[in-house]
Order: C-alpha cells, then structure tokens, then sequence
C-alpha cells in the first residue's frame, strides 16, 4: 500500500511536496464513501483506496505521475539499465538558479501486510548523493530501523542488511545506480520485496499507450483473463461480442442484424483499425485494473478522463472505492480535468487534490481537506467558481479578434 510519496527539485516541483493517502480524522460522517478509507493492519493507521488530482493545464498533474514514474523506473532499472558514466535522466526544477544545479529529492513510505518502509534518495543527472532505507513493523508504536544510509561515498549498514555490506565493500555500487538495486541482484529480500512491491505497481502515462496495449494483448493468450476482458468491455455498451487474437492482431466482434432485429452473423473487424480511441484506452485498462482489483495492487494513471465518458470513469472509481470490488485494498491515484467526477458521493475531501502553479512556475500540491468546506459543499461548482484554487486564470482572448489590436499586432517590430 501506499502510505505517502514526497518529491522535491524535480521538474515544476520546487518545494517538498507530498501527496498522502492517509486518511484525516474528518468529523462529519461521509456515509456515501466509507468503504474508501481502510485499516492498515495492527499499524493504527488509516489508508484511503483512491486520490485524484485535479489542476489547470501545465500546473504540474502530469509532473506528479511523471515523479512517481521516475522513482520507478529508477530505482528498478538503475543497476543494469544505467551504464557506467551515463547521464541519469533526471531533471531538476530550472527556474531558479539555486535549484538549477541541486540534486532531485523522492521519497515513499509504503507497506506490505508486516511491514512499512521509507526509502529514498537525492541525485542529479551525474550521480547519486544520498540514499536511505527504514523499516518498521505495523505493530503499534514500533520504531524504525535504519537498514542503510548512504552519503557520497560513505554508507552506515545494518547487519540485517548483509548483502548490502558486501556489495558495497566489493565496490559493485556505482555513482549513478542505487545500492537498493545492485543488492537485488544478489537477491537480498528487502530489495528484492521493494522491487516486486513497485512492478505491481503500475503507472499509465502519455507515453505509455503501447505498452499498455501489449499488456493488454498478452493477457488475451489467457482464455479466462480473456474472457473478463470482453465481459468488461460488454459491460461499457461498446456493442463488443468478442476479442480474439488472431495471428497476432487483435479482433474485435460485432453482431450483424437482419430487416427484423435478429442477430443473424458476426462481423469481425481488426480492433485498432475500426474501434473508437476511447475503445482502445478502455480496453488497454482493462486488464490493469482487474489485476489491480483482484491482487490488491496499485494503479496510477495521467488524464484518466481523456477519451472516456464521464460516468465509465465514474464506474471504475467506484469499484476502487468499494469493499465488495475491492476487498484486497488496492489503490487508485489519477489525475484529470472532469469535474463531473468531483462530488461528495464519490470522493472524501482529503482524497481530492490540487496542483497549483505560482507566479515562479513552481507546482504546488495540496488537498481539500485544508479548507473548511461541508460534506454537503458543491464540490464542482465551487471548484470552478475558483474557491479552491486549481484552474486556470483566462485571459481576454477576445483581443485577439478586434479589430485595432489585429492591425497592432500585424505591425512589423
């Protein structure tokens, strides 16, 4: 589960800034999304099933995914997918000549059924500067233990962290990996339990439309998997009977009616070529989020709402948020500009957030539940009136359209 995910110098992020999925003492019941909110067992903690993030375009939604994608990919990739000397692909905030050259800050705090860890690290696109990793148990009051702490060439380890120990006295860590990923090499079992904790988790960019197909084109080799895929699409009214694979290229099934309304045929048609883009996306989800749904896992994805009706995302949020479609406690955090989406029977205020830009260009994150606002409070309406930030200041664009500034603006510098 995640517990908090903190970033800083990265991008559009200046500050500290953490989005948290723990849940706040609210006061007035919220009978509508209780389910949302579950325990995390024996740690005296409460953990939220969904977040979504909401903000004006280039405030910095995308920048938060982008972070998380980032510490993924990173820390999973950086001791065999970085070469000796190659640059990190890191990019610190560049809009202010004091962070320009700073290292990039991320940190999570997650937890498995026994367990919580806060793992860490700085760096900038030349090397790592520091690196950190705790555990606790989730029994109450337990404290963390420092597993290794990483500053330059200086490392303070834990004899519980063994093979960490040896890897390091053997010099296998370079500048630009992480000890964390050299020491799952070697199977160490936290390592090891770290990387399998972040490939169950799965983050849907802008850019990862392909391999979210190949995900989804995969899981069509398994008959039952398949069979829950069309079952998904069906329940959408896509007007989908079927989804094969068929040499390789995936098919979708139409019924053919004759003059009297009688399903007569079925008409095949090569799915990407014939079906809606809103289609594709929801097929390509599909599979992640039964996986997600059935194993308790985590599902992040950038502008949820593009391409897809309003009450299909509406539906699939519920199933996050409920006990009965979600027993396992799996988690959603997306971002998106639908406000038809923002209401108190769908979300609890400390499951909504805002990015922010300020006149720096710096994001700010931050939740709803620091307003005082009622249970009852029109969500969107007030969203949109301003009242919590968030949303773009628009300009006159009519300018552009009279007459006398068009002649202004025509005029040769």
């Amino acid at each position: 589960m995640i517990i908090q995910f903190t970033v800083e110098n990265f991008l559009s992020f200046k500050e500290h800034t953490t989005l948290s999925l723990v849940a706040s003492a609210l006061k007035e019941k919220q009978s509508l999304v209780e389910d949302v909110v579950f325990e995390l067992d024996g740690a005296n903690i409460s953990l939220l099933k969904s977040a979504v993030v909401y903000g004006a375009n280039a405030s910095g939604k995308s920048n938060l995914v982008k972070a998380l994608n980032f510490f993924k990919w990173f820390v999973i990739n950086s001791s065999k997918g970085v070469q000796s000397g190659e640059k990190i692909q890191v990019e610190s905030f560049r809009l202010h000549k004091d962070t320009e050259l700073e290292p990039s800050y991320f940190e999570a705090i997650f937890a498995d059924k026994e367990l919580q860890y806060r793992y860490g690290f700085e760096l900038d696109a030349t090397r790592v500067y520091r690196e950190w990793l705790y555990q606790k148990s989730n029994k109450r009051k337990s404290k963390e233990v420092e597993l290794f702490f990483r500053n330059g060439e200086e490392y303070t380890i834990h004899q519980k962290y063994a093979v960490g120990k040896e890897v390091v006295s053997k010099k296998m860590v370079r500048d630009n990996a992480l000890l964390l990923s050299v020491a799952a090499q070697f199977n160490e079992a936290v390592s090891v339990e770290i990387m399998k904790w972040l490939a169950d988790t799965t983050i849907v960019t802008g850019s990862s439309d392909e391999s979210i197909w190949d995900m989804a084109t995969t899981q069509l080799d398994n008959p039952k998997m398949r069979q829950r895929i069309v079952a998904f699409a069906q329940f959408a009214d896509f007007g989908i009977s079927d989804i094969r694979k068929i040499d390789n290229t995936v098919t979708s099934s139409h019924l053919q009616y004759d003059e009297d309304g009688m399903a007569v045929h079925s008409v095949t048609f090569p799915f990407r070529k014939n079906e809606s883009e809103g289609t594709i996306k929801y097929f390509s989800l599909a599979y992640p989020i039964i996986d997600a749904l059935d194993n308790g896992k985590r599902l992040i994805i950038d502008e949820f709402d593009s391409k897809m009706h309003p009450l299909l995302t509406s539906k699939i949020i519920s199933l996050f948020n409920s006990s009965e479609t979600n027993p396992r406690n799996a988690q959603l955090i997306f971002t998106t500009h639908d406000t038809n989406l923002l209401n108190a029977g769908l979300f609890r205020r400390d499951q909504i957030w805002f990015t922010q830009k300020d006149r720096y260009g710096a994001t700010e994150l931050y939740s709803l539940v620091e307003y005082k606002v009622r249970n009852s409070a029109p969500y969107e309406k007030e969203y949109l009136m301003g009242k919590y930030g968030g949303i773009p200041l628009i300009g006159r664009f009519e300018r552009l359209f009279e007459t006398n500034n068009n002649e202004e603006y025509g005029k040769e510098k």
